[in-house]
């Protein structure tokens, strides 16, 4: 289980609301890992999971714009690979769920420790550097 601790705020309302959206997705994934699911359950969390992830990347990428973050084109380049790490797992381990939930437990947790602690921390520094924050 990963702590909420290590979500960083955006300086945005709606990209830090979403931050824990995702967090709490991520709750639901580890939570799979160490129950028995059956594939409906398991599907209507993909899509959750999907659609925000989507719905948040075009958000903070409508914030970086907004902010004229430098350094836009190449987080615009690692949220399309987070997108296809995880649709790559879902297209290759569908037959096993234990795996596939497994797996996208691991890349879920580490998109939000590592993508929103280091990445989404370089927007940070850039929008309080920026408006001073």
């Amino acid at each position: 289980m990963i702590s909420n601790q290590k979500i960083i705020s955006m300086n945005n309302d709606l990209l830090d609301s979403q931050h824990q959206d995702l967090f709490e997705i991520s709750i639901k994934l580890s939570l799979m890992n160490h129950r028995h699911i059956n594939s409906k359950e398991l599907k209507e969390v993909l899509k959750e999971l999907l659609v925000m992830l989507n719905r948040h990347f075009l958000d903070e990428e409508a914030f970086m714009r907004e902010i004229h973050y430098p350094f836009m084109k190449e987080h615009m380049k690692i949220h399309r690979n987070i997108i296809f790490e995880i649709e790559e797992i879902i297209v290759s381990e569908a037959r096993s769920i234990h795996i596939l939930t497994e797996k996208l437990d691991y890349v879920v947790k580490d998109f939000i420790i590592n993508h929103t602690s280091k990445e989404d921390y370089k927007i940070v520094k850039y929008y309080e550097k920026k408006f001073k924050i």
